[in-house]
């Protein structure tokens, strides 16, 4: 037990005796190499002894929240308060440094001192501090970058939901800071409310001007922002980026007077407010271009005579891009009218639908291309092809609108008369918009005197041969049967299974399955394809009414015949 003691207390004291003798070491190298840093640096300034080391980083990167809508310009961007620069160092002296504007607008670079850089464009900083560096350092080159940008505050009032003071950066545009004020005033009621600031002000009286919102720099300068141009065209030079301490203001616009507009041949026709700055060009951008239709060399501009009542026009020739009436200024309530060309482009085409051997669109001439050439376009007509039931469809005649036929839709059928009900029929039984074509005629007999001449947006339909006959009604088996040529409506019935008991034998129509009509049926005349057998219940007859209908009758005429009797008496 005494031996094992001394063995723990013996290797104490050689650890112990160990971590002295290390420190010892440690901090004699690190003297070492701290003198020999100093004489280095000394000999980088002479310029005899160039070396390789790695000065401190003093701030890690931020990361970059601004959004840019295009890269950073250096001889526009000014430098400020809150800006993070990388300054990177290579030659005889290797490292780098990311240090921070601040807010006496210094940068404090080691072993350089301050630097001021605040109001500088990035591109004169750049050799400023690439001068200082050059100034202390032989054989050194730098390269300066900008790495994060600053925040900073804007002020903006007027027409807006809620004025006020609203962070930036050097990327944020006059849009933006709109938009974090709640908008043009009056423009999103709901927004008001949920803001807890309402308009105080009727919309009808007062809106926003969209087109004349100053900015006011710290410098004196003012700036003016398109808001409505830069939505319409996306052109952000109507909407300026924003600087340190920046006033917005939003007016409010004139009504009724000070707009103009644009109508005809553009893309967004309409009025806009006027902008002094605008040229036809500009008031051309603004309805979103030229119809490809547009008849270029006739523009005409309405304008007011300085009696401000009457107007004159002026007659403009656009034909040529270089042309430059497309410069002409214009004037308050400046009216601008760009006709079309005639018969532009026009697009005829039909469809053709059913059993042709290539059925689908083909275009046409207008009121020229007939009915025979387009079927021989389409390949000709099947084998299969109904003519008694094809038809043609013009789509213009579903615009003719029967003022009668709409009156009577509305009418209950005992309110009408006899005359109003047979119309109301007829009218409800016609296909609208179908063209009387005797397909038979045409295709069959080759008669071209029948010939017709097709209009954009026909149909023609040519349906198939329906082979059966359909048997409907008071039939043991009603549904289709199919049809043999030659036979009669009774053949049909018979293979329907016979009549039930119910029966209306005497009142079965034939409904033609070409056009629909109703016929009477006849012994041994023939169906064709398609033809519908209605088989009616037979009418149940009251004979209790008929009795007390003929008592009451026969109780009349004895009564006038008492009457007669007792007068010749």
């Amino acid at each position: 037990m005494e031996l094992n003691n001394n063995v723990v207390i013996r290797v104490h004291n050689f650890l112990q005796v160990f971590y002295l003798e290390l420190i010892f070491i440690v901090i004699i190298l690190t003297g070492s190499a701290f003198g020999q840093k100093l004489s280095s640096q000394k000999d980088a300034v002479d310029g005899t002894n160039p070396i390789n080391i790695m000065l401190p980083t003093t701030m890690q990167p931020s990361i970059n929240k601004a959004l840019l809508d295009k890269k950073i310009d250096p001889a526009i961007y000014i430098l400020g308060p809150g800006d993070v620069i990388s300054i990177f160092t290579w030659g005889s002296i290797q490292g780098q440094y990311q240090l921070t504007v601040s807010p006496e607008g210094m940068l404090l670079i080691p072993d350089i001192g301050p630097i001021d850089v605040a109001g500088l464009t990035l591109s004169d900083a750049r050799a400023k501090i690439a001068t200082e560096i050059q100034s202390r350092f032989r054989n050194v080159e730098s390269i300066v970058s900008l790495v994060d940008l600053r925040s900073f505050k804007v002020f903006i009032g007027g027409a807006v939901t809620t004025p006020g003071a609203y962070p930036a950066t050097a990327a944020t545009r006059v849009s933006e800071i709109i938009d974090m004020a709640g908008g043009f005033l009056g423009e999103d009621k709901d927004k008001d409310k949920s803001m807890g600031v309402l308009p105080t002000w009727r919309e009808s009286e007062k809106r926003p001007s969209k087109r004349d919102i100053k900015v006011s720099r710290q410098n004196g300068a003012t700036l003016s922002a398109d808001i409505l141009r830069f939505d319409l065209t996306g052109n952000p030079e109507f909407n300026p980026l924003l600087q340190d301490g920046d006033d917005i203001f939003v007016p409010v616009k004139q009504q009724l007077v000070n707009v103009y507009g644009i109508f005809g041949a553009v893309r967004n026709p309409g009025y806009f407010e006027y902008s002094s700055r605008d040229s036809l060009k500009d008031i051309i951008s603004l309805g979103h271009g030229l119809t490809s239709d547009a008849d270029s060399h006739k523009v005409e501009i309405v304008r007011f005579q300085p009696d401000n009542k009457t107007t004159r026009s002026i007659d403009i020739d656009l034909s040529s891009t270089s042309s430059s009436n497309w410069n002409i200024p214009l004037h308050s309530d400046d009216r601008v009218y760009i006709k079309p060309i005639e018969n532009y482009h026009e697009k005829f085409q039909v469809y053709l639908n059913g059993e042709f051997r290539f059925p689908g669109f083909y275009a046409v001439t207008e009121d020229s291309t007939m009915l025979t050439e387009i079927v021989a376009k389409a390949g000709g007509l099947t084998d299969m092809a109904s003519l008694d039931e094809a038809d043609i469809t013009r789509a213009s005649s579903e615009e003719i609108v029967d003022p009668e036929f709409e009156r009577l839709k509305k009418m209950d059928v005992k309110d009408m008369s006899e005359s109003e009900y047979e119309y109301f029929k007829i009218k409800a039984r016609s296909k609208v918009g179908r063209v009387a074509v005797d397909f038979k005629g045409i295709f069959i007999d080759h008669k071209l005197s029948k010939d017709i001449p097709l209009r954009d947006g026909d149909i023609i339909n040519v349906p198939r041969k329906r082979q059966v006959i359909s048997v409907t009604g008071e039939v043991a088996n009603p549904g289709f049967q199919t049809f043999i040529a030659g036979n009669d409506y009774e053949y049909y019935i018979k293979m329907a299974g016979g009549y039930s008991d119910r029966a209306g034998r005497g009142n079965i129509s034939i409904v033609k399955g070409s056009g629909g009509e109703w016929k009477k049926p006849k012994k041994g005349r023939a169906l064709d394809a398609g033809d519908t057998i209605l088989v009616p219940e037979k009418k149940k007859h009251n004979y209790l009414g008929i009795f007390k209908d003929t008592a009451v009758f026969i109780g009349n005429l004895a009564t006038i015949y008492l009457v007669i009797r007792q007068a010749s008496q």
